[in-house]
């Protein structure tokens, strides 16, 4: 098994539609029409969940006349926030294909199939041609991506020059990452962690200018805190989050938001 298809093994387990519906109807909503709102956030496996999707879709610059990929985009939370929020369509990429159909099954739902769509595939060859997009997010993805330099040449690929490219990772400040599993991996197999110079060294070499960087630790911290107490995202094994929050109070790792533009 190559690495690509034991990363799309780690995330296929199922179980997750059902939970999230079940949320819906324990708020007395209706499972087959909601908002995005309504699933408050569990639908975005990342660190600050759905008030960091708002924070850097506006850093980012991301509005209603938006044409954004979403690199690796899971459950389609971040998708939908995108084209709820801000107006913006959304194209979709992610590896995992019980994923990508419950994508689709949540956007229908919350009534954006004519905004977000999504495609299952690597990221590694995007299907899109040339200055496809105005804006690229990666977001909580590239902990699991050993080739990252191809990931951006893609990405620069397929975006307009002048275009805002949003990473936000799990990135690694220093020491040695032995605790496992993480959310993103149950061992170092699947997990490629890098620091944040390594990140925007690779933009560069992509073509893209580093316009901004931000460490948003005392957010994630917190963040990780509450999800132990139950209020993380969709499917993410408790003990995973134990260790994540274990690296992050020791400095190891951190979540970190560079922000780069197409020159």
């Amino acid at each position: 098994m190559g690495y690509e298809e034991a990363v799309s093994a780690h995330y296929g387990h199922g179980g997750i539609e059902e939970k999230l519906l079940g949320m819906i109807t324990a708020d007395g909503g209706n499972p087959g029409h909601f908002a995005p709102a309504d699933l408050h956030g569990a639908d975005q496996l990342h660190v600050g969940g759905a008030l960091a999707t708002t924070r850097i879709a506006g850093r980012a610059g991301i509005n209603g006349g938006s044409h954004v990929l979403d690199l690796g985009s899971g459950m389609g939370g971040v998708s939908r926030h995108l084209a709820h929020d801000f107006g913006a369509t959304v194209h979709g990429v992610d590896l995992t294909p019980a994923f990508v159909d419950l994508a689709r099954s949540l956007t229908e739902r919350t009534g954006l199939s004519g905004q977000v769509t999504f495609s299952q595939g690597s990221i590694l060859a995007l299907p899109f041609g040339d200055n496809s997009f105005d804006t690229a997010l990666m977001v909580h993805v590239g902990m699991n991506i050993r080739d990252k330099d191809k990931v951006f040449a893609e990405t620069a690929r397929v975006l307009r020059p002048g275009s805002v490219f949003a990473v936000y990772e799990v990135m690694l400040l220093g020491g040695d990452l032995e605790q496992f599993p993480l959310p993103w991996a149950a061992s170092e197999e699947t997990s490629f962690v890098q620091p944040p110079l390594a990140y925007s060294d690779a933009l560069a070499q992509a073509g893209f200018d580093v316009d901004y960087e931000a460490k948003p630790l005392a957010e994630g911290i917190e963040f990780l805190e509450h999800a132990i107490a139950g209020e993380g995202p969709a499917g993410v094994d408790k003990d995973a989050i134990v260790n994540l929050l274990a690296a992050f109070k020791a400095g190891i790792l951190a979540p970190v938001e560079i922000y780069a533009r197409l020159a």
